[in-house]
């Protein structure tokens, strides 16, 4: 019988895999399970989702800021408490768990989740990359499960690494439930929410990854042809002063905002005409699973990995290629003005139920049954 589980991550920052960890672990303590998270840093930022935190949920921190010197906490936390399964999530935290476990000789089982592209992730080169392979081939061998969050991710991690193991699999992160619904039905004020504005809305951290610096460059082109339409960019990060410096460079100061972090983007959804993701890579974008959901049209780069397969290549939305400013442009163009793409609502509908908290929480359920 599956009781005593443990989450480990490094923080409860704002991105999608620390939402993902929390969404699952609420629903396994509500099924009356045991559950614990474990972090190891929570000052600042870095407790933004703490809210989200079931109550049930015993939160450790274990108050070590950087990752890798949480093997000995970890280590000790292990030997101390009989857990049934450990999940880790993200290649570092991953690393980290898996040589605590066997430093402690723990008896649980270990699943490991893959949460982004590696070859487009990681940036590392020479000894480093190669260090990093042999830890990655050391470590992920010994868990039970690698479980990765889009086929792509799959695969790229296979040919990354030279992975052999045959212990991977895909399992879709747990995007869509009822709080999502309700989320989207929060009132938002905002001075582009009008008649007379077509608002372009986009959501994520301002970094390399989402390459909003692409996003703001065909958002001018097309304000040129169309004074009407307004950018809203909602996240911060370490870009947000190169962003404000493209944004006064192109004159769109009055029309692109970068109103910072809000915990509920899901309520923009019905005010704003066009949702864009114009990642460089990802690994399963959550926010254009929900964007999709709420029947917003939208527009994404086909980078890896994951929106391809959201998109169902193309059937339910608009995919162009990483890095063309000029398709971005035309793709939004066409999406705002003119021929949308078309699709059946039945067929619609079974293709979101992938996302969907039951669904993903029924699979990890049936995956840690198996291996206990």
């Amino acid at each position: 019988m599956l009781n005593k589980i443990m989450f480990f991550l490094p923080t409860l920052g704002g991105g999608g895999a620390e939402r993902t960890v929390i969404q699952l672990a609420n629903n396994l303590i509500q099924q009356g399970r045991a559950v614990d998270v474990v972090v190891c840093d929570l000052t600042g930022e870095k407790a933004k989702l703490l809210p989200e935190v079931d109550t049930q949920i015993q939160l450790i921190d274990l108050n070590c800021g950087r990752v890798f010197r949480a093997i000995q906490p970890l280590r000790q936390l292990l030997k101390t408490v009989p857990y049934d399964t450990v999940i880790a999530t993200q290649s570092h935290s991953n690393i980290v768990c898996a040589i605590a476990k066997r430093l402690a000789k723990s008896q649980s089982t270990l699943i490991l989740r893959e949460v982004s592209t590696p070859s487009k992730n990681m940036k590392l080169t020479g000894l480093k990359k190669f260090v990093f392979n042999r830890l990655v081939n050391w470590t992920y061998c010994s868990a039970n499960q690698v479980v990765c969050v889009s086929n792509g991710v799959l695969e790229d991690f296979k040919q990354y690494y030279n992975y052999a193991e045959d212990n991977l699999s895909t399992i879709y992160n747990p995007v869509l439930d009822s709080s999502y619904l309700q989320k989207l039905k929060a009132p938002v004020q905002h001075r582009f929410f009008s008649q007379d504005h077509q608002v372009v809305l986009a959501v994520g951290r301002l970094t390399e990854a989402k390459n909003f610096g692409l996003l703001i460059r065909a958002f001018h082109e097309l304000h040129q042809i169309h004074p009407k339409t307004r950018l809203i960019i909602l996240g911060e990060g370490e870009l947000r002063s190169e962003f404000k410096a493209l944004i006064a460079e192109l004159n769109l100061t009055g029309v692109v905002d970068l109103p910072g972090f809000d915990p509920n983007p899901y309520a923009y959804f019905k005010y704003v005409s066009l949702f864009v993701l114009s990642s460089n890579w990802e690994g399963l974008p959550g926010v254009l699973i929900q964007a999709l959901a709420s029947k917003v049209k939208v527009v994404s780069t086909d980078c890896p990995s994951g929106p391809r397969e959201i998109l169902a290549d193309g059937k339910f939305g608009l995919l162009v290629p990483c890095e063309d400013q000029k398709a971005l442009s035309d793709a939004m163009h066409q999406a705002i003005y003119h021929d949308y793409v078309e699709f059946d609502a039945e067929a619609f509908k079974q293709h979101c139920l992938q996302f969907h908290k039951d669904t993903v929480v029924r699979q990890y359920r049936d995956l840690l049954e198996s291996k206990v």
